[in-house]
Order: C-alpha cells, then sequence, then structure tokens
C-alpha cells in the first residue's frame, strides 16, 4: 500500500511567505499522491507536540532568514535528535550574528535562496526525487514517474532560461493533500460509479 508522504517546513519569523510557496509547489507536483505538511502552530507549542510533529517525517525543510527565532531553534535540533532528513535553505543576505554562529555550527551544506521563487524550485527538484524512491514507497505508476521526471526536468529549464518562476501561495498552516488513486478506504468499502 502507499505511503503518505509526510514533510515538515520550518522558517525563521521573517520567511512566512516562503513557507507559503513549499505548500504551493507540493500541490503544482504532477501526481496525486497523499501528501501531509505539518508545521508547529503559529501560537507556539511545547516541545513534546514538537517532537510528535517531527517524529515520523519523511523530510524536513528549514528556511534559515536573518535571525534564528523560536520555535525553529528547537524545531532544527530535535530533526537532527530524530535523525530526520533535513534540507537547509538560507536566504542570502547579512545575517545577523546568532544566525551566522548557528549556521556555522550546523553539520551540514546549507543551499542558499534569493527569492521565494529559487525556494519553489529547490523543494520542487527535491520532492521529484524524494519521489522517485527505489523501493516506489508512495505508489507512483511507471506513467506517474516519467511525468514527475518531465516536470522536474521543466523546472529546472524554465529557471534556466529565466521562465516565469512558480507563483507563491500555499498552506502556511500546515495540510493535507488528499489522494485518491493510491489509497484503499480506510474502514468499510469503497464505491465506485459503474
Amino acid at each position: 500500500m502507499a505511503e503518505t508522504l509526510r514533510l515538515f517546513v520550518s522558517a525563521t519569523n521573517d520567511l512566512e511567505p516562503e513557507r507559503a510557496v513549499i505548500g504551493r509547489a507540493v500541490a503544482q507536483l504532477p501526481v496525486q499522491i497523499g501528501i501531509e505538511i505539518r508545521r508547529t502552530p503559529v501560537r507556539g507549542a511545547d516541545y513534546e507536540s514538537i517532537h510528535e510533529l517531527i517524529a515520523n517525517v519523511d523530510r524536513v525543510y528549514f528556511l534559515m532568514g536573518q535571525d534564528i527565532t523560536a520555535p525553529a531553534g528547537a524545531e532544527w535540533f530535535l530533526a537532527w535528535q530524530l535523525e530526520r532528513s533535513v534540507l537547509p535553505l538560507r536566504r542570502l543576505h547579512r545575517p545577523t550574528p546568532a544566525a551566522s554562529d548557528f549556521m556555522r555550527m550546523a553539520p551540514i551544506r546549507w543551499v542558499p535562496f534569493q527569492t521565494g521563487e529559487d525556494v519553489g524550485r529547490i523543494v520542487t527538484l527535491d520532492l521529484v526525487r524524494i519521489l522517485q524512491h527505489p523501493q516506489n514507497r508512495y505508489g507512483l505508476s511507471l506513467t506517474e514517474l516519467e511525468l514527475l521526471n518531465a516536470y522536474g526536468q521543466r523546472v529546472n529549464n524554465a529557471h534556466a532560461s529565466g521562465a516565469r518562476p512558480l507563483d507563491p501561495g500555499g498552506a502556511e498552516g500546515g495540510g493535507v493533500l488528499l489522494d485518491f488513486g493510491h489509497r484503499e478506504p480506510l474502514d468499510g468499502v469503497g464505491l465506485h460509479e459503474v
């Protein structure tokens, strides 16, 4: 049975619009699979709640802005403690001394970006790679895998040619994209039109 792709998006307070771009990039994928996007609630959460949100995700996108802010720092340390796959992105600008120290101490190479469009492209290409899992965890058909690969190439080529990038918008508060083609009903019998 196909698995749901679970993502956690962590962003410093100045990058809420870029967080929304990730939701839009997910929604624009040319395949219909179950994808859940998580985040710490805007009103905040305690350490245990953040732990629950991150504990079983497939990928953590960490967006670093001008300064490290709460709860992004806690999310970062929990993701590493729980050995989650983290893609750290940092906006190219003058970071504060605290942000510089935070990034310097990170055990991974930061992926730079300048705009929300850059974030959308980077995340889209990352998702294309993740969804092409060798054991086909997400239940994609060969046709869907080919569509996904072609979409990734179009996004990459559009960037190289300077074409219009992805529009911002999306799941700022988290969300679940429903997958009607790869799931069995949770309870009962599925009804189909004849």
